[in-house]
């Protein structure tokens, strides 16, 4: 897959970040069909996290100092967005397949499964791999490039009607680079995937939000950026290039309608 990058020609400061277009060429989009009258679904995954969790399944970016420094340099972040050639969004659709409960206890977690699938004409590429290490094998340390995917849970209250809460995800992100075989996974135009995911009802910025008690909407989006790591003169800068705007997201999708939120040990309707 190749990417062509449109960049202001200057490196961002820590605590800057530098808008830049990331465009895919017509290897993600791979070719164009009317939707199959035969529609299936093609793959299933298993995203709950290991009771055990591997060591190598480690956070993405560590803290540490990059190899033969001893102290950062100048680094920061550059961040934008990833479009097809033609710059039309994906045509997408997330649904809710089940869910272990509706009443749902501030601080508890939630397991369900979650659907997938391309609505579009063109046939598209998403991660598919839970290995961190498909974000690292075959490149060269100091210039890495790979794709993030995830389902992201979000609930909107009576008290907020136009605000949506984004919820802690518990399961496992997936990945895919073009230097790791097998860690794309192609949806044709009508396909879809499910994957058994969990997220735990509690704010994943508890900072500027809050889950009030009461009746509210629980909303699903697909989350897919391109993300890149730069070492340079000890400075390391991180590319973040989603393909749906952050914070007004083609892809949310409200899934439920009236899940009640309770305090922590009043609900008793057990998990299934």
């Amino acid at each position: 897959m190749q990417v062509k990058m449109i960049d202001t020609g200057k490196l961002a400061r820590p605590g800057y970040r530098i808008s830049v277009r990331r465009i895919i060429q017509p290897a993600l989009l791979i070719f164009t069909l009317p939707i199959s009258a035969h529609s299936q679904q093609t793959a299933s995954k298993d995203l709950l996290r290991p009771a055990v969790v591997d060591s190598a399944a480690q956070t993405e970016e560590t803290h540490e100092y990059p190899n033969g420094c001893s102290k950062m340099g100048t680094g920061g972040i550059v961040n934008g967005v990833t479009l097809a050639n033609d710059k039309v969004p994906r045509q997408i659709r997330v649904d809710l397949v089940e869910i272990n409960k509706t009443k749902l206890a501030i601080g508890s977690e939630v397991v369900a499964t979650a659907k997938l699938q391309n609505l579009g004409r063109k046939s598209i590429q998403i991660p598919w791999s839970t290995d961190f290490r498909t974000t690292v094998d075959g490149q060269n340390p100091d210039e890495r490039s790979w794709e993030f995917a995830e389902f992201r849970m979000s609930l909107r209250d009576r008290k907020n009607p136009r605000y949506f809460d984004q919820l802690v995800t518990t399961s496992q992100p997936l990945y895919a680079s073009r230097f790791v075989a097998g860690s794309y996974l192609i949806l044709k135009p009508g396909e879809w995937i499910t994957a058994r995911i969990s997220f735990r009802i509690q704010v994943q910025r508890p900072e500027f939000e809050e889950l009030n008690v009461g009746k509210a909407d629980l909303a699903m989006e697909w989350f897919q950026t391109g993300r890149t790591r730069v070492v340079k003169n000890c400075g390391v800068t991180l590319g973040y290039y989603p393909y749906d705007a952050p914070h007004g997201s083609l892809n949310r999708r409200v899934v439920s309608t009236g899940v009640q939120i309770e305090l922590p040990g009043v609900t008793t309707e057990p998990a299934q």
